[in-house]
């Protein structure tokens, strides 16, 4: 489910490396998950990916206000939900009613991947043109 592809990459090699840690974390999560792994080992992953994923943004969104990509705040707002989605899902699996499912790791998936390849490539010309990575 979380298997990087050479589609997915922006030509950034900062950038690159990011998303496939991110899809790492995210395989990290199905892994434990299938193999019914304690809330704790969840847990600790949940943490270290919304972590990371915030680090991330705030690098990726350093690149655009530096390349002036005019749509800076607009993806700046599709990363602030995702961060308080993940938030969320942190939230309800500290609650003992919560249990991870595979249906959440699989609609993760699908939002990094059309992130990925959907709005990630219409600012990479601009960052890349701007030589600012």
């Amino acid at each position: 489910m979380f298997q990087w592809k050479p589609e997915y990459a922006l030509g950034i090699a900062q950038i690159d490396a990011q998303h496939r840690k991110l899809f790492e974390y995210f395989g990290e999560l199905e892994q434990a998950m299938r193999q019914g792994q304690g809330r704790q080992v969840v847990g600790k992953l949940l943490s270290a990916l919304t972590a990371y994923t915030r680090e991330h943004f705030t690098h990726e969104e350093d690149l655009m206000r530096r390349a002036g990509y005019a749509d800076l705040e607009r993806h700046r707002s599709i990363h602030r939900t995702f961060v308080e989605h993940l938030k969320g899902f942190e939230q309800r699996h500290e609650q003992p009613e919560f249990s991870v499912t595979i249906d959440l790791a699989q609609s993760l998936s699908d939002w990094l991947r059309k992130h990925i390849l959907g709005v990630d490539q219409q600012y990479a010309p601009h960052v890349k043109a701007a030589k600012v990575a």
